[in-house]
């Protein structure tokens, strides 16, 4: 998903003026440091603004803790907000960065190519920055700014002014974010450091006897989304251990979902097999809460292009209009969806599924995910509906009958005896999305089991590359709209094209698992009245017959793979 699809519809403004959450002693300190300012450097036109902006870069503040730094750009530059030290070490910027900018210089970016351009280091600070609350943003064009506001529900800005004609208003903003402190500038405390690392502090979260947790330097799941849930996970162990025992999970879910603790608290009690255990969990903060003290219109989405506003069409008067958002967007009917910050601690921590070592580590793990996904069924009437490479995870047994396999991250889930949250929702990640959600069926068993099969497939080709090879027919599973993926898929699957277009992707290495994919394949879509079948049997002994058929499919490619190794 790129930046456009993810705000595109989440815009608010303009709102009328707002101003950073600064102190008052902040606000007079840079009001006064604005005016000093502009008597020893007045403000230029537009065409020399980088020039001034660049003597702006160079005040420090007291204690000297950020600079402005500027990276010039063919139609302007890229501003950002950065401790000093940082900018001395010559590490990367992206961890540190406090707050942004972007100023266009001419008519060579649109207005609308000019806010995606802020929103894409917007989206580079949350991904480097996970556990951002929100983050600050001006954004210049010409002579005009407006202020901007990226959070997980969103992005706004207030009413756009003209800085030739408020330099001082200018000035005193770009000073108070240099004076303000890291949690007014939206930067989360939820993890600390000492001299043993990164940790997080569970006392007040902790229903168990765990109080703090170290974490691991890398993330083991994040997202690249800025507005959603920006999943994060870190591996964690206690302070006496040097064994990564848990998972620390942080996601900005809709308040509206089923938490995901009481599903799992559900499904514990129910005795379901090969799922994580939970230990900790909490609500943190919400979008709802950061936003309190604003009032909220509609959202607004980007007008077609065709319909954007050209500067030829403009008169003289028309051009502090053209800077407005409001003239480039429309109302939608998107409502606000408060998202609240929660924590979740959960063991065991494994590994990813596209971290395999062998074909056997592979097999034995993806059985008992199908396993434990009965289990869940089964046992507690809970389906998962988003069966990705992400939600399974490799573990080691620490006795016989446990898994080696575990499902994951049950966000997504819907006990079937509530329902989804709202008829025709579709749910899970999208190469990996059935035929029939594609055509936005009602999800069953069956749709999570066909999910099953394009996870093998993946990983066969793509594994642990990111994404698939040039040319390959997985590229077509994630583009396009969803009844296109769903006809491409279809194609795919029909025992002509199966071999052709999907089997002579996989590598040679994976040559001994083409029988156990074309028997998956061959289970999940027979033939009737001479077409593909997508439908579902819901019935107690065909549920049982499918499972039992794609289990014993796997255990016979196990048999197989440990046949080839001996």
């Amino acid at each position: 998903m790129d930046v456009f699809d993810n705000i595109k519809d989440r815009i608010h403004g303009p709102l009328g003026d707002f101003e950073p959450c600064a102190s008052e002693d902040i606000q007079t300190a840079a009001k006064t440091r604005a005016f000093h300012f502009l008597r020893a450097s007045p403000f230029v036109l537009p065409d020399r603004f980088l020039s001034w902006f660049a003597n702006v870069c160079a005040v420090e503040s007291e204690p000297s803790q950020s600079l402005w730094h500027m990276n010039v750009t063919s139609g302007g530059a890229h501003i950002f907000l950065i401790p000093s030290k940082t900018l001395r070490s010559g590490k990367e910027i992206w961890g540190d960065v406090r707050a942004i900018g972007n100023f266009s210089q001419d008519d060579s970016t649109g207005y609308r190519d000019g806010l995606l351009d802020l929103s894409l280091l917007a989206r580079q600070v949350f991904i480097s920055q996970p556990l951002r609350l929100f983050l600050y943003g001006f954004y210049v064009r010409e002579s005009h700014l407006e202020l901007w506001m990226f959070d997980r529900s969103g992005i706004w800005c207030c009413q756009a002014f003209n800085i030739q004609h408020e330099p001082e208003r200018f000035l005193s903003l770009i000073f108070s974010y240099q004076l303000m402190s890291d949690q007014d500038l939206g930067r989360s405390k939820i993890i600390q450091n000492d001299e043993n690392g990164n940790f997080v502090i569970l006392d007040e979260i902790s229903q168990s006897s765990i109080r703090k947790l170290y974490l691991d330097d890398q993330t083991i799941a994040s997202s690249e989304d800025m507005v959603g849930q920006g999943t994060t996970c870190y591996r964690s162990r206690l302070a006496d251990s040097g064994i990564w025992d848990y998972v620390v999970k942080f996601s900005w879910r809709a308040s509206t979902k089923r938490p995901e603790e009481e599903i799992f608290k559900f499904a514990m009690d129910k005795k379901v097999w090969g799922i994580l255990s939970l230990h900790c969990h909490k609500v943190i903060n919400s979008t709802a809460n950061l936003r309190r003290s604003l009032k909220f219109g509609p959202y607004r989405e980007f007008l077609p292009k065709s319909r954007q506003p050209e500067k030829s069409d403009r008169s003289e008067t028309d051009e502090k209009k053209e800077q407005d958002i409001a003239q480039h967007t429309r109302v939608t009917k998107t409502q606000f969806e408060n998202r609240e910050l929660v924590c979740i601690v959960t063991s065991p921590a494994g590994r990813r599924l596209e971290l395999f070592t062998t074909r056997l580590e592979l097999l034995l793990a993806m059985r008992d995910a199908i396993r434990a996904h009965r289990s869940l069924l089964q046992d507690a009437r809970i389906l998962h509906q988003d069966i990705s490479p992400w939600n399974i995870i490799i573990v080691s047994p620490r006795s016989p009958g446990e898994p080696h396999g575990i499902l994951i991250d049950l966000d997504a889930s819907m006990n079937l005896d509530i329902g989804p949250r709202s008829e025709g929702e579709v749910v899970g990640t999208r190469p990996f999305m059935s035929i029939g959600i594609l055509h936005s069926r009602r999800h069953t068993y069956r749709h999570d089991l066909e999910s099953f099969l394009y996870v093998l497939i993946w990983l066969l080709i793509v594994k642990d590359k990111g994404s698939p090879p040039p040319g390959s027919r997985l590229k077509m599973w994630n583009r396009g709209t969803w009844e296109e993926s769903a006809d491409d898929k279809e194609y795919d699957m029909a025992e002509a094209n199966f071999g052709r277009m999907i089997l002579s992707e996989f590598a040679p290495e994976y040559e001994s698992l083409k029988p156990l994919a074309e028997k998956m394949r061959s289970l999940l879509f027979p033939i009737e009245d001479g077409k593909l079948w997508t439908g579902t049997d819901g019935s107690v002994a065909a549920t049982n017959a499918l499972y039992d058929e794609l289990i014993g499919a796997f255990e016979d490619a196990v048999l197989r793979e440990k046949a080839l190794v001996t």
